[in-house]
């Protein structure tokens, strides 16, 4: 599911599993010696997939409840799907960026420490503990394998946390800066019930402005107490609200000449009464730098940086580790099917 899947290691689901549900169809076979995928010369078989598939499946059901899988959504290509089969090709990519990861790590000189070894075992004693005799032989699931996941997600993130390093992605505060404002707004148009606007008369527009000026007045004025809130509700103006905006979008909402106007203010300070291609307006400066949107922002940009940085990055290693690699020629389409999580499609 492309909206709920994370862009990352699967290793801190894996420690809160609990064996319920997810189903291997197996008629024969064992899940170690059925092939779901080749990376380069590696092959990734099923039991090795199902750890994954254990902790996605998890953690989707206590987010979004054991309904999730027959829900239909749109993939990245806008074909429609079901959230299982979205999700088991997010297994797969998974899984295969820890592989992609794992093959940089001598490139990068990282390896795990002793203690992080002895954590790793710990971790997957403890997995291996909340199995049933039942899941380990029908899934094929033993404590080396655990031990090799775990392992490799350690390093896989390692590698991540290298390359992140590496890449010093950071955004200035100045990029970032949003600021906030109140504007308290008198129309020159008229909305239609059908979503158009009627411009008013020329009458009508200097009664705006008259009573735009009068407002303003009275805001700023020390015998008044009328604040910018409470003129809004006074003189009809249901439009007015606070905004919290970067540089650029109060460009794109008011132009450059206004936006220039504003950014002039110091907090607490009033400009009006101003013009726009909407109307008439007096703006209250409420913070230059609203400091907690502005690390939101900070945080969430460089976040989307971090990410295209990677998948640059990601993409190079995969072509070094297999230039040819794609899921419909690699991936074993038979055994990615025999990953099931909807107790529907269980055969009895």
């Amino acid at each position: 599911m492309r909206n709920l899947k994370k862009w990352g290691i699967l290793i801190g689901l894996i420690g809160i599993l609990a064996v319920s549900g997810c189903r291997s169809e197996m008629t024969g076979e064992t899940t170690d010696s059925v092939a779901v995928f080749t990376i380069g010369e590696e092959t990734v078989y099923l039991n090795e997939v199902w750890i994954y598939a254990k902790a996605v499946q998890q953690e989707y059901e206590k987010n979004y409840g054991t309904g999730i899988w027959s829900v239909e959504l749109q993939n990245e290509n806008g074909e429609v799907q079901t959230v299982e089969t979205i999700t088991k090709e997010d297994i797969i990519e998974e899984i295969l960026q820890v592989k992609v990861l794992v093959s940089k790590a001598d490139s990068f000189g990282i390896a795990l420490s002793q203690e992080e070894m002895e954590q790793i075992q710990r971790q997957a004693e403890a997995f291996i503990g909340g199995l049933t005799d039942a899941d380990m032989a029908e899934t094929g699931v033993n404590l080396e394998l655990a031990i090799q996941v775990y392992e490799e997600n350690a390093i896989a993130s390692k590698v991540y946390e290298r390359i992140m390093e590496e890449g010093n992605v950071e955004v200035s505060d100045e990029q970032c800066r949003q600021t906030k404002i109140y504007d308290l707004y008198f129309p020159t148009y008229l909305e239609q019930g059908d979503g158009t606007f009627v411009a008013l008369s020329e009458e009508e527009r200097t009664t705006q402005r008259q009573a735009a000026e009068e407002a303003y007045g009275r805001i700023t004025s020390s015998e008044d107490s009328l604040n910018i809130e409470t003129a809004a509700y006074e003189y009809g103006c249901i439009n007015s609200d606070f905004y919290t905006m970067s540089q650029q979008e109060l460009m794109e909402q008011y132009g450059q000449e206004l936006t220039a106007q504003l950014y002039a203010l110091k907090d607490g300070e009033y400009l009006g009464v101003v013009e726009s291609e909407y109307g008439y307006h007096i703006f209250q400066m409420i913070a230059l730098t609203d400091a907690e949107a502005t690390q939101d922002k900070k945080e969430e940009m460089e976040a989307e940086l971090r990410k295209k940085y990677f998948a640059e990055v990601y993409e190079d290693y995969l072509k070094e580790l297999d230039s040819s690699w794609k899921f419909s020629k690699n991936v074993d389409e038979e055994a990615w099917n025999l990953i099931q999580f909807a107790p529907e499609t269980v055969e009895e």
